[in-house]
């Protein structure tokens, strides 16, 4: 059954689902660029025209049976409304189950924990793709039950970027963005205390990792600083606060610790994985990269720790691809093409169930362009090679796209591409990325990398060396040990959470990290422009 209501006239299909918490999904923010708020209008006379924006993003086919952008329809009179647009972004986000994992450091600290007030602790990591809570057992050190699910504040943009300006723009838009986040928290809270049997009386205490901006966001401080050079925080101390001060639904008084923060691009989430890795304590030279709508590096040992952030975008995460979608049932993660026959094989998550492959995720996208690469399919300045098989040309003969899955058979799906605007996206995160680990390691003054540790809702998903083989990661890399991390943000956070000593120890580390800002850097503007390219195949 679905949801009747009743909106002002005049006002989009997307705000008034997003009036009745349905959240749309519109990775551009409602400005009817990225086409993927897709929804199904009857009548299609109680909408307003159709816009120059859905004719060139929408099929014409979907819009001969009443398809619409929710961004762009604006009601008139009654109607009823399908979403479609949640095809490509199904199912519940992967890799944030922690379930049973024991985190805490020694027995120890681990007794110490039985003196906490509450029987139960809450460790949060607010993604700006994705949110994941964490409930533990403060008396055995145990996560007894882990859950994620999409961060709702992605309807006002995939990015940092897009959410700081509805912060800035929207009279009301920080409480906007505030509170939509805190009740998706709730939720995450109310099944996790369901499925445990315990109650919010039996939550002791609440720790929290997030980037700068959603730290931000969620404590109720404006982001504004956050847009404008030098990108300042407000603080980069801890803070702790009140549950209910911050609205949650947990017993009064609970005790909310936020982690510190380096920068206002290097955040909680990463001091978070630095806690749970901690460099700062081995001689090794670790290179600690959590991948994720930004790529934070954190590069040294215990004689020093430096860090950076590029802005790597939210196409590692399938966001701004035609095709893209999350980590989730029905999307192609795994991909293989043949250079000699050009054949695409591929691997869909759920796809044992007879899921129809519904798009491609992070992990997917980077193997698709490496695979490309090697076989020729993209030339090194990423242009797609015409006159290859499943190179899709334009009238003009410029290839546009390559088929990766052709579903046209089935009435409820549509040919998977990799467009040659995704192929620009990938250069343009993966430049950032190699661009930032270059530069750090000439500022640290290292030229060997002793271990690789990759962490992050993507970063602990993807082929590393598919990473290296289409210039994102530095060769060097292959002779380290490679460490993947499922989420060492939340994993620090719920180390903080047993242990109150750490919460020092993340303390020391922040205020230790040595920064090299790259934003405005010409140094890193010089090497972006040259790294866009893609190295030459390898024989």
């Amino acid at each position: 059954m679905g949801i009747s209501c009743t909106v002002p006239a005049g006002q989009t299909v997307l705000a008034a689902a997003a009036s009745q918490g349905i959240d749309l999904f519109s990775e551009c923010g409602g400005k009817g660029k990225c086409g993927k708020c897709q929804v199904e209008v009857t009548p299609s006379a109680h909408v307003s025209a159709v816009t120059a924006n859905e004719s060139r993003l929408l099929p014409e086919a979907l819009l001969n049976r009443n398809g619409r952008l929710a961004c762009q329809a604006r009601v008139k009179a009654p109607l009823s409304v399908l979403a479609m647009g949640s095809k490509r972004d199904c199912g519940e986000p992967l890799g944030k189950n922690l379930d049973g994992a024991t985190l805490t450091p020694s027995r120890s600290r681990r007794q110490k924990s039985r003196a906490l007030s509450g029987s139960f602790g809450l460790a949060l990591d607010i993604g700006t793709t994705t949110l994941a809570l964490y409930l533990c057992d403060l008396r055995s050190g145990t996560i007894v039950h882990s859950a994620a699910e999409a961060n709702p504040q992605r309807r006002f943009g995939a990015d940092v970027i897009s959410r700081i300006a509805h912060a800035n723009d929207q009279p009301h838009g920080l409480e906007e963005l505030r509170s939509i986040v805190v009740e998706a928290v709730n939720g995450l809270i109310e099944r996790g205390l369901e499925k445990t049997g315990a109650e919010k009386e039996d939550i002791g205490k609440v720790t929290v990792v997030g980037n700068t901006t959603m730290q931000h966001l969620f404590a109720g401080l404006h982001p504004e600083k956050l847009g404008v050079y030098p990108y300042l925080p407000e603080s980069c101390a801890a803070r702790v606060c009140a549950a209910e001060d911050l609205g949650l639904a947990l017993k009064r008084g609970c005790e909310v610790y936020l982690f510190p923060v380096i920068s206002g691009f290097v955040g909680g989430d990463t001091v978070g994985a630095m806690l749970h890795d901690r460099p700062y304590c081995r001689d090794e030279i670790t290179l600690l990269i959590d991948i994720g709508t930004n790529g934070e590096i954190v590069l040294g040992n215990r004689e020093a720790i430096w860090a950076a952030s590029c802005a790597t975008g939210p196409a590692l995460e399938g966001a701004h691809i035609a095709c893209g979608m999350r980590a989730s049932a029905g999307a192609i993660d795994k991909v293989v093409v043949d250079p000699s026959s050009y054949r695409v094989d591929y691997e869909i998550i759920g796809g044992d169930t007879g899921l129809a492959p519904q798009g491609l995720c992070g992990s997917g996208i980077i193997d698709a362009v490496a695979e490309m690469v090697q076989a020729g399919l993209i030339l090194p300045s990423g242009r797609l090679c015409e006159g290859l098989p499943g190179v899709v040309v334009d009238r003009h003969g410029i290839g546009r796209e390559f088929i990766i899955a052709d579903n046209t058979a089935s009435p409820e799906s549509s040919r998977i591409v990799l467009t040659l605007a995704d192929v620009r996206q990938v250069q343009l995160a993966k430049s950032a990325l190699y661009s930032g680990i270059k530069l750090l390691l000439k500022k640290a003054g290292i030229d060997k990398i002793d271990r690789l540790v990759l962490t992050g809702a993507f970063g602990a998903r993807f082929n590393w060396r598919n990473g290296v083989a289409i210039g994102m990661l530095p060769e060097t890399v292959e002779e380290a040990q490679v460490v993947v991390v499922e989420n060492g943000a939340g994993r620090g956070a719920v180390m903080a959470l047993l242990d109150a000593e750490l919460r020092e120890e993340a303390r020391i580390a922040a205020a230790h990290t040595r920064l090299l800002e790259l934003g405005g850097d010409p140094d890193f503007a010089r090497e972006f422009a040259l790294n866009t390219s893609f190295p030459q195949r390898r024989k």
